[in-house]
């Protein structure tokens, strides 16, 4: 027995739909005497006989009856599969796996995703917080397609692109005796508590960029994964924190919060986005990248 194959499916439903030979072989493109010529061998290859003749019409066997069933259910998921697939291939659907390297950037991310997700309504967004660690390999691996992270990696297939720019800050409470202060030296932070996320001191910024220059570490660090949390804490004098001015801002409608600049100059940081240089042609992650640069994804 030969091999089933997709336009076998096409020719039994359209003879079956048209009833007539010369009405499918105008829907199929063919000439009456070719489509008489596939059908003969149709069935031999197959080696079994889907039609009888009944007078002038072609009626469908048990076989041709079970195949023509078989083609009513593969022939439209084939036609939805290439439709799909020719969508992906023009980058108007699919996926897009957002790997967060930076805890605060949540709120950021949410205000680009949501008019992302209106422009793109075919497109999905799956945001992986497993990768904060390993974003890099992450992206080498196919894990994730974009990396959101203040601390980009150059490395030869990857490309970073500049999205934010914000200023590092200590955020502090109503009755913080720092309440009032243009800025802070390092040396005002040795008796503070720091809650921080729960990352690795070499990977914050407030060590790297500010104490440890000084050799300067706070007298306790507390590590709080949740950014409400954390800023409930420091608004009823748990400790202090390093976050960016305008995610500070933002919470002070809901706490009272006071940012103070590190340093007479600050600490000035930005947001990259991160991607595979070979996914460059697909559409809806170039977008997202682009609408992410743009000002109103900062408003």
């Amino acid at each position: 027995m030969g091999v089933l194959e997709r336009h076998h499916l096409t020719i039994i439903q359209e003879v079956a739909r048209e009833g007539s030979l010369t009405a499918a072989g105008m829907r199929l493109h063919l000439t009456q005497p070719a489509l008489s010529h596939a059908i003969r061998k149709i069935e031999n290859q197959l080696d079994v006989k889907i039609w009888r003749r009944e007078g002038r019409s072609l009626v469908l066997t048990q076989a041709g009856e079970w195949l023509l069933s078989l083609a009513n259910r593969l022939l439209p998921q084939f036609e939805l599969a290439e439709k799909r697939l020719e969508q992906f291939s023009n980058g108007e659907r699919g996926t897009l796996r957002i790997g967060m390297e930076c805890h605060p950037c949540y709120q950021w991310l949410l205000k680009v995703v949501s008019p992302y997700l209106e422009r793109w309504p075919r497109v999905d967004v799956d945001v992986r917080q497993k990768f904060q660690f390993g974003g890099i390999g992450a992206l080498f691996s196919n894990e994730i397609d974009i990396l959101v992270t203040p601390d980009p990696l150059y490395k030869p297939g990857l490309k970073f692109t500049p999205v934010f720019d914000y200023e590092l800050v200590l955020a502090v409470g109503p009755d913080h005796p720092l309440r009032n202060t243009k800025f802070i030296a390092p040396e005002q932070l040795a008796d503070e508590t720091l809650i921080t996320y729960p990352v690795p001191s070499e990977r914050l910024d407030i060590y790297t960029q500010f104490l440890q220059p000084a050799g300067i570490a706070p007298r306790q660090q507390k590590q709080i994964e949740t950014t409400d949390i954390m800023l409930v804490m420091v608004a009823h004098g748990r400790g202090v924190a390093a976050l960016p001015r305008w995610l500070v801002k933002e919470y002070t409608t809901r706490f009272k919060l006071y940012p103070v600049r590190l340093g007479k100059k600050g600490i000035a940081k930005q947001i990259f986005l991160g991607h595979r240089e070979t996914d460059e042609e697909i559409h809806y992650l170039r977008n997202f990248i682009e609408f992410a640069a743009s000002p109103h994804s900062k408003s």
